[in-house]
């Protein structure tokens, strides 16, 4: 009967600590937007969200880590399950596809961007993360270039390493911040006028 019982307040116990962490990530979004991530710690945390500091260390160690944790949890609620191989699609639906994804990611993440951008320039942790971060996106590019090369589709003229630049310079956070933070572009006119534009570019016509 014990055994029995064990296994069924497990998921349970399972469904509690998933609601916490999510607590805890939602206080220390909050906190790190309002107050910065040199002006937060570990126990305003740990109060905002109605849990201990040992709570929070123990399920994500330190900032670095919550920060992290919710940079994660971006690229899931943007639902980074839909990127497919870069043979899976023609190279325009490949090209909007991933498009589609990059502005919804910065669209439910303007300010934790933004943060992990400012404060890479000063943790060297967060810099290595920011960097790869970029690196991944700038990896995803070349897979995609190489493959367009591949089967002809790229304009004449361009190479497939030109062709990762220009997609991963065009499309990148800098390029979201400026036209929809910036001058108030919709995420549905900023996405199609940079999916038309980089037709343009990388296909021609």
């Amino acid at each position: 009967m014990l055994e029995n019982k064990r296994s069924y307040r497990s998921p349970r116990r399972e469904a509690q600590a998933q609601e916490t962490r999510a607590l805890i990530l939602d206080s220390a979004r909050t906190l790190f937007t309002s107050r910065g991530f040199g002006g937060t710690t570990i126990e305003a945390v740990a109060a905002d969200a109605g849990v201990s500091p040992q709570t929070v260390y123990a399920a994500y160690k330190n900032k670095r880590g919550l920060l992290l944790a919710l940079l994660d949890r971006m690229a899931v609620d943007a639902d980074v399950t839909q990127l497919r191989p870069p043979s899976a699609d023609g190279p325009r639906q490949q090209l909007r596809e991933n498009i589609a994804f990059t502005t919804r990611y910065y669209s439910r993440g303007a300010d934790l961007i933004e943060l992990a951008r400012t404060v890479s320039g000063v943790e060297p942790d967060l810099g290595a993360m920011w960097q790869e971060g970029e690196s991944r996106r700038l990896r995803r590019y070349s897979e995609l270039a190489a493959e367009w090369e591949r089967v002809g589709a790229l304009a004449p003229g361009l190479t497939a390493a030109a062709a990762r630049d220009i997609a991963w310079a065009m499309g990148g956070p800098d390029s979201f911040r400026l036209f929809v933070l910036e001058r108030g572009w919709s995420l549905t006119r900023y996405r199609d006028w940079l999916g038309d534009t980089l037709e343009r570019l990388l296909f021609g016509g």
